[in-house]
């Protein structure tokens, strides 16, 4: 789990524009709003998401007395990051605002079971559709964030023996040895490969000047009160007149909407696959129900806003956990505790370059992109539906699109070819949302 709650709030610094050169990297002594640099909202944001895991899996393990272990998640902190505050507008203190609203509404929808038959309804090929459009769309990021590419163009200086002592260039090389290296680690089913490829980027970058020792303060003071209870509901909706109203109120609605779908696919797809590796334990979560667990899904997402951090889920990770023997809640109680103990090292991000960071990335895109061999490409009418929501996150910088346009498409194909009637009635109820939802999108 470490290197996805470390990612998180990397993720998550773009949500602040004013910090990110035109390189890609943080400005380290840029002053915030709210009176801290850009390092100190970074080492804030990391000791949030670690605060959230931690109390996310000792909630869910001791309520359920399952192996499920939470944190907070990567999609919607892509989401929010890049579709909730760069492209529509909104502060980060707006967007945990949103984000802790769409706790109350999931925790609603659990308890009504509409989670389910939501679930139910979306096709099963979307749902990987959409895991891999998501991991593409991150892969993407850190294709830029390391140099390799420069907005869809190859970074020809790679290849130009004259620009080999450049940072963009080093930044690139080493974020490349860094996949390679994680890459055979993993083949080799070492544990941690992820987090150990990470931590080798760390120390390479030290000797090729990547890692800015005069910014880092390890014995510096953890501003976690700066984030924490910072959701500002406060503009939200512009009350100036009945247009700015409705538009505003609208554009709430799309981003409440796009969260809680976003929530759901992400915890029916863990406890699909959890249920693969828990042929004993499948009585105990029948006997506790999904709803149970979707419901202290939705209670922790709202904790998690309050802390400062984003959408807090239950992880796929936790078949770490369960591969390993975990079967009770003693599992992500243990997780959970460990959590709030690294807490105290959240300092030591600042010693993260942006090589690292590209490079888990661009592995973390290639695991989600592993479920297209799921995707049924051989039926032209599953394919181009899946292939619009994969293919349109990356090309429209938005989440939300591809996952419109895939719903859309599949829609309207069916339709066309006759099958309409069978197509389940949340389907429509949800192209009719997702076109409101374009409407809406920030021009």
């Amino acid at each position: 789990m470490i290197y996805l709650v470390m990612l998180v709030p990397e993720v998550l610094m773009n949500s602040f524009a004013d910090i990110i050169s035109i390189d890609g990297t943080f400005i380290q002594n840029y002053v915030l709003s709210n009176g801290l640099t850009a390092n100190e909202m970074f080492v804030a944001l990391t000791a949030a998401a670690f605060i959230s895991a931690g109390l996310g899996s000792i909630i869910m393990g001791y309520l359920t007395n399952l192996p499920f272990v939470q944190g907070p998640s990567l999609a919607i902190a892509t989401f929010v990051a890049y579709t909730v505050c760069e492209s529509f507008g909104y502060s980060y203190s707006q967007a945990l605002a949103i984000v802790f609203i769409s706790g109350v509404i999931f925790f609603i929808l659990a308890i009504l079971g509409m989670e389910k038959k939501i679930h139910r309804a979306i096709p099963t090929n979307l749902k990987y559709a959409v895991s891999c459009g998501i991991g593409l769309f991150i892969a993407y990021q850190g294709l830029i964030k390391a140099h390799i590419i420069n907005e869809y163009t190859i970074n020809t200086n790679l290849f130009d023996i004259a620009n080999i002592g450049s940072k963009d260039t080093k930044t690139a090389l080493l974020a490349l040895f860094g996949v390679i290296l994680i890459a055979i680690l993993h083949k080799k089913n070492i544990h941690g490969s992820i987090f150990i490829g990470k931590i080798v980027c760390i120390f390479l970058a030290i000797p090729l000047g990547l890692v800015a020792l005069k910014h880092i303060d390890l014995s510096s003071e953890i501003n976690i009160q700066q984030v924490f209870l910072n959701v500002d509901f406060a503009g939200l909706i512009d009350f100036s007149n009945t247009k700015s109203i409705f538009e505003t109120g609208m554009m709430i609605l799309v981003v409440l909407f796009s969260i809680c779908i976003m929530n759901i696919f992400e915890t029916m797809a863990m406890l699909i696959v959890a249920d693969n590796f828990m042929e004993k334990s499948k009585e105990k979560i029948k006997k506790k129900g999904i709803p149970e667990i979707l419901e202290i899904d939705a209670v922790t997402t709202s904790i998690g806003a309050t802390i400062g951090s984003v959408t807090v889920s239950t992880y796929i990770e936790s078949t770490a956990g369960i591969i390993e023997g975990g079967r009770t809640g003693l599992t992500a109680v243990v997780t959970g505790i460990l959590f709030l103990i690294t807490t105290f090292f959240s300092p030591l991000v600042a010693l993260v370059p942006s090589a690292a960071t590209a490079t888990t990335l661009i592995i973390a895109g290639v695991l989600m992109m592993s479920l297209m061999k799921h995707i049924d490409f051989e039926n032209i009418d599953e394919a181009v539906p899946a292939f619009f929501t994969v293919i349109l996150m990356p090309l429209t910088n938005s989440i939300l699109v591809g996952i419109a346009f895939g719903v859309l498409s599949y829609v309207a194909i069916h339709i066309f070819l006759g099958k309409g009637k069978n197509l389940n009635k949340i389907l429509y109820l949800l192209s009719f949302l997702f076109i409101i939802c374009l409407m809406f999108l920030p021009r």
